[in-house]
């Protein structure tokens, strides 16, 4: 195995091990449990078990299926392709397939075939605890879990405990007193206090996520009252600032899985326009310190807690619609709902019972489908409801709305040219199109696929008269019609039916005096044996009314002959409003979205729509809502998670580990109002247990219970349980109030304890869950990236809106809770640290150190910019060149503190050896080592001035654009644009890095209208070759061009007789075919660069140096 492939599977074991489920089983256990342990039960252990081994096989373990038969082991894990099983269920023709009687369908053989490519992970736990007298608990059987959950600490009522007296009178925070009572039962001794800055830094990071100033920490330092009353102002004082709701939120955002995107790549638009709206909510809601209930309550119906349809509280719903979608899967989407809502505010794993009973806790499948019928209860609505936001000058907003009238005018101008498109085919063609309803409603033989495919009809037109025409035959009241009774009364019934009566209904249609003329002519001249005789006697009338309208409109000179009364009747059926060639615009939009041009079409004019809401500064902030169905659901159980395969209904109710065997079925509505109730229940024991859990593991590094979102039967019991339960219960009886939990913590003595370690307390407590210290900790990415904006005095400290992409240059200088969430294509910071998957609810992320991360703030731009910052600011701050005071200002800037002396003589030695370096190295340092430059020049000469400003996407030749001399002159990744004449073409360069002979292939496109077109130009010491394109694309190729190392070759475009609509786009490639050169390739666009950043100057690699440091970079 190559060094390569080793590394990757240590990461991908360390990934999978971090990424437990929280029923214990890892994604390729869950995959086996939920879907290959069903399909092996159902269709192969009949024969293949222990009671019955046809061919000496048994499949009833890994074990016996790599041990196989009488024809070999049955399957050989990772290889398809020589896994006898594979070839059995495939068919594979030297083998009988099986099973033999109902072979596996595709589904179900991709199923076992990704299974073995997994390495057939199987799970053998047969039982996971012990009952009261000792016995163990088989996995699933629920009598059993359900007398062990009677015993289990987070299932049990919270308790009425009180502090425990202390003889010394030392406590005034009753942590402490529950604290310091443990660790005497252990013979242990908290730690002193650490020093007073220590815990000031502390507590900013803890409480609002930024490092203090210097000048903080020197005031602090200085304030000459006693420590605890300097501190407990500071935890007021920064519980009281924007910033702390700033901070807390991105732990929350975690659990709610928040996104700004989707989680596939739809033709459709990706975006969540409004997402941002949820995180803000968050934001304002622990800021404003909003009681926990109500924000749980709100985050589940607060629609149904408001009258006001803009109130700000429905943003909250954000919770349930932020999530992915999986491909648009219903059940998946729903079963993520009932995740992010039981384990995320509750601690339990609902989501476990989905496909069988709860092996580890007391949770029936019914019960996971009883939450189902809630959330099925519900929908996104059409559009959202604009929500009270910050203030939009008008005319910004004027801009916006008719930005926005433009695009959605664009979209019904595209629906409405379907519409017409769909009507014409059907009116061309309209006796086609009546087969089509015969064959798909009628004789039901085929599909829609099958219908298009064979009659070759345009599925726009065909899809939605089918619809049209099958709702007709529901239609009671078309019985009394005078054109479309017999259609009716025909068509409605069966096949055997319309046999049985029909004598009868002919002879009423032909004794009808109220009967159509023409359908009562065609009715009597072929009456009908079947009901497809129907269809094609309707087909045939309507079809010579609509072939006469089409004759008439073509003849210039309309006849002025009146129209009997029987074809007005008629053309009202077929051309009147909802006619049956008044084709309703939705259902051909729906049809044209499932063909690839049409679903690409509106996609795109979609994503118009959703760029300009996504985008403009003038759109309306909108709350992401959710809304009941006017008829709530009442499920069915899904055996085995298969939606094919119903089992007992049940009411949509609550769970019975909680609200017991008494409870009641919901019946408001949907029943998310009173599912948020029971949540938030005061009896309910484990939600204020679970969030109190949380917020302590966020000032500790672990909760007093180990685990932060699984409180079932295989959880460990807290460390203190009477302080959780003290904490738990005080939160509630403190309004839920989330800032008197923290403010609590934070004062206690148990939280200012140094982090230092002495020997007893390692032997006696390595892990410290007693707590007889302070845990040191690693700031997460978002502190750590705010620490180094916040040091370089760059960061932006505006609260909320929109979010920005972080590796976007100009790097954004807003918090790190801001940042853009792309489920597709995570943004490469956020994925380089242990940011926590947008997929799923997460209650605390994973630790990795790897080399990317240290890399990180070695060789990042966005750090090195930061670093020039502090740089900068200290050499314009006046012209004296004093190394000393720079480096004390350095220190004071990154750390927060002066240097000790020793430090202070060994950075002033690192300045000294980094001047040196960079003053030897300067010509090369900042030198441009790229194949690809970036220019501008004359169309008739060799010469080539670079293009100096770098947008962070595009070359230009000013931060100004259109630049006042050169106007759209600029070279982007794809291509770019020349400028104001000939004399100032665009140019990009390559410059030979080796001797040797190349060729040159490529592409150049002009598409834009109203310009005279473009002169390219490859020009070389050797070669000129020209082209000229307008509105169309040419290929560029020169077959054979010697060149030398340091030779340039221009790739010139310039203007013709103007300058207007002159963007292009050229993908160049040279390849190197003899010499040095010989199978090297440079492509234009996967070469494009960035230009190469100038050296850190000596103080600014001080400034990276200290970022570096464990002291910047940890928690003490």
């Amino acid at each position: 195995m190559s060094h390569r492939r080793s590394a990757a599977a240590c990461l991908l074991a360390i990934i999978t091990c971090a990424s437990m489920y929280a029923d214990g089983l890892t994604p390729r256990e869950e995959f086996f449990e939920n879907q290959v342990r069903p399909l092996l039960v159902e269709k192969c252990m009949e024969c293949h078990s222990e009671k019955l081994q046809e061919s000496d096989l048994r499949l009833d373990s890994r074990e016996l299926i790599l041990q196989g038969g009488i024809s070999g082991p049955a399957a050989i894990a990772r290889n398809i392709e020589d896994s006898l099983i594979v070839k059995v269920i495939s068919g594979d023709e030297n083998f009988e397939r099986m099973p033999p009687d109902e072979p596996l369908d595709n589904d179900e053989i991709n199923i076992l075939k990704k299974w073995v490519r997994l390495g057939m992970p199987w799970t053998s736990v047969e039982s996971f605890a012990e009952t009261e007298s000792g016995d163990q608990i088989p996995l699933g059987d629920q009598v059993a879990i359900g007398k062990a959950a009677l015993r289990h600490w987070a299932f049990q009522p919270i308790a009425k405990v009180s502090p425990p007296g202390d003889s010394n009178g030392l406590n005034t925070n009753p942590i402490d007193a529950f604290i310091t009572a443990r660790l005497k039962t252990e013979n242990l001794k908290p730690n002193s206090p650490a020093e007073r800055t220590v815990l000031a830094r502390r507590m900013y990071f803890d409480l609002i996520g930024l490092p203090p100033t210097h000048e903080q920490l020197d005031a602090l330092e200085h304030d000459q009252r006693a420590d605890k009353e300097v501190l407990d102002e500071l935890a007021t004082t920064l519980l009281s600032s924007e910033h702390h709701g700033e901070r807390w939120a991105r732990y929350w955002l975690d659990l709610a899985r928040y996104g700004d995107t989707r989680d596939w790549q739809a033709q459709a638009e990706l975006r969540y326009p409004y997402a941002y709206t949820y995180r803000d909510y968050v934001i304002d809601s622990l800021n404003s310190d909003k009681p926990y209930d109500d924000f749980v309550r709100q985050q589940i119906a607060a629609d149904s807690y408001t009258d006001d349809p803009s109130s700000p509280d429905l943003a909250g719903l954000g919770l349930l619609t932020v999530g992915p979608q999986f491909r648009n899967n219903k059940l998946e989407q729903i079963a993520d709902k009932i995740d992010v809502v039981c384990r995320g505010l509750m601690g339990i794993t609902v989501s476990c019972a989905r496909c069988h009973d709860h092996k580890y806790d007391p949770i029936p499948t019914e019960d996971f489908y009883s939450l189902y019928g809630v959330f099925a209860s519900t929908q996104v609505p059409d559009s959202f409801p604009v929500i009270p936001g910050k203030n939009i000058p008008p005319k910004i907003e004027a801009e916006f709305r008719d930005q926005l009238s433009v695009k959605q005018a664009e979209l019904e101008d595209y629906k409405q040219g379907l519409k017409r498109t769909a009507e014409a085919a059907l009116k061309k063609d309209f006796a086609i199109y009546m087969d089509g309803f015969d064959i798909m409603t009628i004789q039901k033989k085929s599909d829609i696929r099958g219908t298009v495919s064979k009659l070759k009809v345009v599925e726009t037109a065909m899809t939605p008269l089918n619809n049209k025409l099958a709702r007709t035959l529901t239609d009671k009241s078309l019985s009394d019609d005078s054109v479309l009774g017999p259609w009716f009364d025909g068509l409605s019934v069966s096949d055997k039916d319309f046999l049985a009566k029909r004598d009868t209904l002919i002879a009423n249609w032909t004794s009808n005096q109220n009967l159509n003329p023409r359908i009562a002519a065609a009715l009597k001249q072929s009456p009908p044996k079947s009901r497809t005789d129907l269809v094609v006697i309707y087909r045939d009338v309507f079809d010579s009314v609509i072939n006469a309208w089409v004759k008439e409109s073509r003849t210039k000179a309309k006849s002025n002959a009146k129209l009997d009364d029987a074809d007005t009747a008629i053309r009202k059926v077929l051309f009147g409003p909802t006619g049956w060639l008044d084709l309703d615009v939705d259902q051909v939009v729906a049809a044209s979205r499932l063909l690839g041009k049409g679903r690409k079409d509106l996609g795109d004019r979609e994503k118009a729509i959703t760029e300009v809401e996504a985008t403009h500064p003038g759109a309306p902030p909108k709350a992401m809502t959710l809304v009941d169905l006017e008829k709530p659901i009442t499920p069915f159980v899904m055996l085995r998670g298969e939606p094919n395969r119903r089992g007992d209904r049940v009411p949509r109710q609550f769970l019975r580990l909680i609200a017991g065997d008494q409870r009641k079925p919901f019946k408001d509505g949907s029943g998310r109002r009173e599912l948020a109730e029971a949540i938030v229940a005061p009896d309910n024991p484990l939600t204020a247990r679970v969030a109190v859990n949380r917020i302590w593991s966020r000032y500790f590094g672990t909760g007093l219970a180990m685990s932060l979102d699984d409180f079932g039967l295989r959880s460990d019991p807290p460390s203190h349980p009477e302080l959780l339960d003290w904490l738990a219960r005080e939160f509630m009886q403190n309004d839920w109030s989330m800032k008197w939990l923290h403010h609590t913590i934070v004062t206690s003595d148990t939280y200012r304890q140094s982090s230092a370690v002495h020997d007893d307390g390692l032997l006696a407590d390595p892990s410290n869950r007693m707590l007889w210290r302070q845990n040191r900790r690693r700031l997460d990415f978002e502190a750590m990236r705010d620490s180094m904006l916040a040091v370089a005095g760059s960061l932006d400290l505006t609260l909320g809106g929109r979010s920005v992409k972080l590796s976007e240059v100009p790097y954004s200088n807003r918090r790190s809770v801001y940042a853009y969430v792309d489920r597709i294509e995570l943004d490469p910071m956020l994925r380089t640290f242990d940011f926590a998957s947008p997929t799923a609810s997460a209650a605390s992320r994973a630790e990795t150190t790897i080399p990317q991360q240290a890399l990180f703030a070695m060789n990042h731009p966005f750090v090195a910019q930061l670093c020039r910052k502090i740089s900068g600011d200290l050499r314009h701050r006046d012209a004296a060149n004093d190394t000393s005071r720079d480096i004390a200002a350095v220190y004071r800037r990154v750390l927060g503190r002066e240097p000790s002396p020793e430090e202070a003589s060994a950075s002033s030695q690192f300045v000294r050896m980094a001047n040196d370096v960079t003053s030897g190295d300067a010509t090369s340092s900042g030198s441009n080592t790229s194949t690809w430059r970036y220019g501008y020049g004359p169309l008739d000469a060799d010469t080539f001035t670079p293009l100096p400003h770098w947008t962070g996407q595009v070359y230009q030749t000013s931060e100004e654009f259109p630049d006042p001399q050169f106007k759209h002159l600029r070279l982007t990744m794809a291509g770019g644009h020349p400028g104001i004449n000939e004399e100032f073409c665009a140019v990009r360069r390559w410059i030979a890095p080796g001797e040797g002979v190349v060729r040159i292939t490529g592409t150049l496109k002009h598409a834009r209208e109203g310009s005279d077109g473009i002169i390219a130009m490859i020009r070389s010491t050797d070669v000129t070759e020209t082209f000229k394109v307008q509105q169309s694309s040419k290929e560029t190729k020169v077959g054979r061009l010697a060149v030398k190392r340091g030779d340039a070759i221009d790739f010139v475009v310039g203007p013709g007789a103007t300058t207007r609509a002159d963007s292009f786009a050229w993908d160049a490639t040279v390849e190197g075919i003899d010499g040095e050169l010989k199978k090297q390739r440079w492509n234009s666009v996967n070469g494009f660069q960035s230009p190469p950043p100038p050296p850190l100057d000596p103080l600014a690699q001080l400034a990276q140096a200290l970022m570096l440091t464990n002291e910047f970079l940890y928690l003490d």
